[in-house]
Formats: structure tokens, sequence, C-alpha cells
């Protein structure tokens, strides 16, 4: 499966995430690690986040947990910070 992925790493749980894309929409996921496997595997997974058509986002980390960064659909460029938490 083709996508963009950056691993964030460790973060609290309440923590703010901010994303801008550059290009067009995409859907936008954060995963902590098992479930970042989950979705190479093909397998079912859960995730946090949607389809964007419009940035800057803002998601916010649901609980302390080392977590990864997914983007597909996206043709374009990109640039993220982590900010948190709020």
């Amino acid at each position: 499966m083709e996508h963009l992925w950056y691993e964030i790493g460790s973060c609290a749980g309440g923590a703010q995430f901010e994303l801008e894309l550059r290009g067009s929409a995409a859907r936008v996921c954060l995963m902590d690690a098992d479930n970042y496997q989950a979705y190479l595997d093909g397998d079912e997974y859960v995730m946090y986040g949607g389809f964007w058509e419009s940035s800057p986002l803002t998601l916010e980390i649901p609980h302390d947990e080392y977590w990864y960064l997914v983007i597909d659909s996206y043709p374009g460029r990109i640039r993220y910070s982590i900010d948190g938490p709020y």
C-alpha cells in the first residue's frame, strides 16, 4: 500500500498535533505501532483522523503511546509540527 508515513514517537495523551498539507486533499491517520503494523499487513486497524480537504488541521493525541502519522492519497508535499498539550 503506497502511503507517506512519519514516526512521531512517544506522545502524551491530550497533546495536539498540527499538520499542514500542500497540494491536495488526503486521508490523515494517527496510529499506534500495533495498528500501523495491521495497516501494513492489510488487517483491521484503528486510526484517529480522517479525510481532510483543507489545512492546517489539528489532531489530538488520544492517549499516551508511540505514534505514527500515515498519509495516503496525497500527491503533494507535507509539513507538520507537534505542539502540545495545549
